[in-house]
């Protein structure tokens, strides 16, 4: 039954505006799903794992995604990431939890925790919030396991918006993260860090490099709802090696 505040402002698709819902079934579809892949390489990889032959210091040991960042996506994200429809958060997470059941038929390790991308505290002040907070509790909840949004921080200062840098600055961009909590890794065994949107990995690294300067033991995955699609040269193929 519409709530009276439905009725003065009713719902509407964030997509196409169709009234009834946030996200109606059609744009639902619409939505591209990603393909398992090596994050670094982009190559095909199964369960999103991180080839061994890619792997560097501090990459991740694998890093999901969820659909591919178009301009839909991108459309919904933006209006829930900055504050223009909050109330699309629960849409987005039934999302999400569907999307999962498709990826994860996997009882996840008890001793993990999930985290999201921390945002400095003048970034919050800006927003108001910090979407990846309701997003990886969302992601914590569906796999079971412990979530921290205060694990890692991330100082003032420190907080250039990566849309603005093109591929090489991303990866020049050296981010100010810490670890605020040293004796809770004594009971972890593996990490998820979760984001929003990827796109050369470099921030997720810098998150993975602060975690392993404390223990190297730590498995540590990423989680992301969306990636751009990857491109190639003229003449490679997107295999395994």
């Amino acid at each position: 039954m519409p709530t009276l505040l439905d009725m003065i402002f009713p719902k509407s698709c964030t997509i196409c505006s169709k009234y009834g819902e946030y996200l109606c079934d059609r744009c639902k579809k619409l939505f591209k799903k990603s393909i398992p892949e090596c994050y670094i390489c982009r190559r095909i990889s199964g369960g999103y794992c991180t080839h061994e032959k890619c792997m560097r210091e501090n990459s991740l040991d694998s890093m999901i995604v969820l659909w591919e960042y178009n301009k839909l996506s991108s459309t919904l994200l933006k209006k829930y990431k900055y504050g223009l429809a909050t109330d699309v958060k629960d849409t987005l997470e039934l999302l999400i939890k569907e999307r999962m059941e498709e990826i994860y038929n996997i009882e996840y390790n008890k001793k993990a925790f999930c985290i999201p991308i921390p945002v400095s505290y003048r970034r919050l002040r800006e927003r108001g919030f910090n979407q990846t907070d309701s997003i990886g509790r969302c992601i914590a909840d569906f796999l079971n396991i412990k979530f921290s949004k205060n694990l890692v921080y991330r100082r003032d200062g420190s907080d250039v918006h990566q849309s603005l840098l093109d591929r090489d600055e991303r990866f020049e961009n050296k981010i100010d993260f810490y670890i605020n909590s040293y004796e809770l890794f004594e009971k972890i065994e593996e990490i998820v860090i979760v984001d929003d949107v990827i796109t050369t990995g470099s921030t997720v690294e810098q998150v993975a490099r602060v975690i392993k300067s404390v223990r190297r033991d730590i498995k540590v995955k990423g989680l992301c709802l969306f990636r751009g699609k990857p491109f190639y040269k003229k003449g490679e193929v997107k295999t395994s090696p």
